[in-house]
């Protein structure tokens, strides 16, 4: 090569191309902005264009897992009526999620319909804004309802990771998020209690076999390394044919027990909570205190050991 050819292509290198005119068919993509983390009930509500609660906390929501060791014992019941007493009394934005995925009955308590529902929240997954979040729940009573799927196999693709990232959702959106969970510890009830980060309800029956399955429960809360202080059990039911009667449960427990009949199943078939429908009754009273305990708990600024909690009165 002479060096007049060198010279001729260094200087071709050396000079850039000529950019050819972009065809009119192409669009690059567009880059999405962040989603914005709107910590105000009333700006959310506006930035979105939906009804919803203000928010009354400011940070994350917290979480309340309602668990059972025994299918039966009201868990469902008392998670819709808590859900309820915790946004009527305290003016606080609550949502509820049914984690009972084959068999939950939250859209019957608050008589919504089936869909949309979790396995809905699914096929966004990987990309949930709160927008979309919100268009998943059911608005009810001041609430909103994430269900459980409609039909039992489809609860099989919801794993764990799922639950963590609705929940993460959910509490930049409420003050409380309470999950009702299965009686069964599937991966799905150890993500719950592990994400409860104000209480864990456990709920027992007089029967032998509730107490027993509760006892079960709490050893096993305490191999998981869940602390006593996020504890509080409930007393839910007591029978009048049940041998345990309620003098001898009173004095065993030391604590007073009172008990409506009637009055919770006709709530369920009305799709209307008893704290709403039957504000004054004694249930309906207990579990106002017990939604007023969680707040006042959550809110302080000093962690305390929290009480047992029967729906009879606080000790």
């Amino acid at each position: 090569m002479t060096s007049a050819q060198a010279e001729r292509n260094m200087s071709a290198a050396e000079t850039p191309a000529t950019q050819e005119p972009t065809p009119e068919w192409y669009k690059p993509p567009v880059k999405p902005e962040p989603e914005p983390i709107i910590d105000d009930g009333a700006a959310l509500a506006a930035a979105y264009d939906v009804e919803l609660v203000p928010r009354q906390r400011r940070g994350a929501g917290v979480v309340v897992a309602v668990v059972s060791g025994k299918p039966g014992t009201g868990k469902s019941t008392l998670a819709a009526n808590l859900a309820c007493a915790i946004a009527r009394d305290h003016g606080m934005a609550v949502a509820v999620v049914d984690l009972s995925l084959q068999f939950g009955d939250q859209a019957l308590m608050f008589d919504t319909g089936s869909s949309p529902s979790m396995i809905d929240v699914l096929a966004n997954i990987d990309s949930l804004t709160l927008d979309f979040m919100l268009e998943c729940t059911h608005p009810a009573h001041g609430l909103r309802i994430l269900g459980a799927p409609p039909s039992p196999e489809l609860a099989d693709p919801v794993n764990a990771n799922h639950l963590n990232q609705i929940i993460d959702q959910l509490k930049m959106i409420f003050d409380f998020v309470v999950l009702d969970t299965s009686s069964h510890l599937s991966d799905i009830s150890l993500e719950a209690i592990d994400s409860a980060d104000s209480l864990v309800l456990l709920l027992t029956t007089p029967y032998l076999a509730a107490v027993k399955d509760t006892k079960l429960l709490l050893k096993t809360m305490s191999d998981l390394g869940v602390p006593a202080a996020k504890l509080n059990a409930v007393l839910n039911r007591l029978e009048p044919a049940i041998k345990m009667g309620r003098d001898v449960l009173e004095a065993n427990l030391k604590f007073p027990i009172s008990h409506v009949p009637g009055l919770l199943v006709d709530s369920v078939t009305d799709g209307v909570p008893l704290v709403l429908s039957k504000p004054n009754s004694n249930w309906g009273n207990r579990v106002a205190e017990l939604a007023g305990l969680i707040v006042d708990t959550s809110t302080a600024k000093a962690r305390k050991p929290k009480r047992g909690f029967l729906l009879g009165r606080p000790r």
